[in-house]
């Protein structure tokens, strides 16, 4: 055998390299994660992910804005959103269809560069739809004294949030932000900067807690339309040339359960009460069953036109993934019981039908309510969901205590023929065909 000798001072050397090499690379991670979080949190319209480094110049480096004669530079244009009317909402689109206001009061110099200065600032995120120009209207600024002319302009259609978050990982009981992001086109935010105004419809001022120097208004509540109750339309400026508005939304659940968490409930215990029908009924059984997997399927069908194609799977799609499979078991189940029936073991057969019955529809219920706990949703109180898990696991051990206890002939009998697996293989689970023990009805 052959050793390695080193000496100490080397080693306490090589132990110093590693642990500061190991140190280096979690310093890295901590970096790295913490720029993938700043850039998720500013995610929320194509410009607004530039860093300052990145954003470059809109003109070529030979061309400049033609100077204006007693104009200093940049020409503020006063902006004041308001969103008015709600036309739908599309969870699968990954848009928000409604009308939308932008008035635009800037000076007459304005006009020395631009020829509609209105037009240099836009919803960045309307899709489709139309868009209307509203006549000019000369106004008079007390408190600078000077003149200037009011423009809007009335967006209607679809307003794109693909860019924002779209977590659908709770739906139905979730909540959506969305997300309407202005700015001033390039290159005219060379020239001008825009400076939001809380006016109109009883908009006021407020501190926006990510920028609490920056302006920041909000307008009263919408109201519930498109099966969201709708929170306060609020807008920030965090830029010069970027105000951003956003609208906080409920989704109003109980549509969605009545159309399609209901009529799945109903579908589920059909399939599992077909157990409840004597084993000489394999029909009715097997119809039974296979209808209420028809059912199922129709309805998470329904469900996917919904919701987005990409991305995790929300809750609702995986509750329906589960009764689905639910159902391919009880149909196993059936078999089960049919295969004992024609050997004879009456008492296994009760016992399987008995297990198929009460004992998976507790594991169903445990697994549904478990997997709406561990997604934490902020909608559903943590409280109550785990009280349910709770509750559905001790169903889950009384239930299935309670049915060793009283099928323990054949429950002894199977516990038998699973411990001489291991010797003989699987001829051990061969069945024959006899009257079981003591039998209990």
């Amino acid at each position: 055998m052959v050793f390695l000798h080193v000496e100490p001072s080397r080693l306490w050397l090589f132990a110093l390299l590693f642990f500061f090499r190991l140190e280096l690379f979690e310093a890295k991670d901590r970096v790295a994660s913490a720029e993938s979080a700043t850039t998720v949190k500013k995610a929320i319209s194509p410009r607004r992910v530039q860093t300052e480094e990145e954003e470059t110049d809109s003109l070529p480096s030979d061309i400049q804005i033609r100077d204006a004669v007693g104009v200093s530079l940049p020409i503020t244009l006063e902006v004041i959103p308001g969103w008015e009317i709600f036309l739908g909402f599309s969870d699968a689109q990954k848009l928000i269809k409604g009308r939308m206001t932008l008035n635009t009061v800037y000076p007459p110099e304005a006009l020395n560069f631009v020829s509609n200065p209105e037009l240099v600032v836009d919803v960045e995120n309307f899709a489709t739809g139309e868009k209307h120009m509203m006549g000019t209207v000369n106004l008079w600024d007390k408190n600078s004294r000077k003149e200037k002319i009011s423009a809007s302009k009335v967006y209607v259609g679809d307003f794109s949030q693909s860019l924002s978050e779209f977590d659908m990982s709770c739906y139905p009981f979730d909540y959506k932000t969305v997300y309407f992001p202005i700015s001033i086109q390039q290159p005219a935010d060379a020239v001008f900067q825009l400076q939001l105004v809380c006016a109109g419809g009883g908009g006021q001022k407020v501190v926006d807690h990510d920028f609490p120097n920056k302006t920041a208004c909000e307008w009263p509540a919408m109201g519930s339309y498109v099966g969201f109750s709708w929170d306060k339309f609020e807008c920030v400026q965090p830029k010069d040339w970027l105000v951003e508005c956003r609208m906080k939304g409920i989704r109003q659940s109980n549509s969605l359960i009545t159309a399609y968490l209901w009529p799945s409930i109903v579908y589920s215990l059909m399939g599992f009460l077909a157990f409840g029908l004597d084993v000489k009924m394999a029909m009715p059984r097997i119809a039974i069953t296979m209808l209420a997997l028809v059912s199922l399927t129709n309805l998470r069908n329904q469900v996917l036109t919904l919701v987005p194609s990409s991305g995790d799977p929300s809750w609702m799609e995986e509750y329906f993934l589960i009764a689905v499979t639910f159902m391919f078991l009880n149909l196993v189940g059936h078999t089960t019981s049919f295969y004992l029936e024609s050997l004879g073991k009456i008492q296994m057969q009760k016992m399987a039908n008995k297990v198929n019955l009460w004992g998976m529809l507790s594991i169903f219920c445990l697994v549904i309510s478990a997997r709406l706990h561990v997604r934490q949703c902020e909608l559903v109180s943590e409280v109550e969901s785990g009280a349910s898990v709770a509750a559905t696991s001790i169903a889950v051990v009384v239930v299935f205590g309670f049915l060793a206890w009283y099928y323990r002939y054949g429950f002894k009998e199977l516990c038998h023929k699973i411990k001489d697996l291991p010797e003989h293989g699987i001829t051990a689970l061969n069945l024959d065909r006899q009257s079981d023990g003591p039998m209990t009805v």
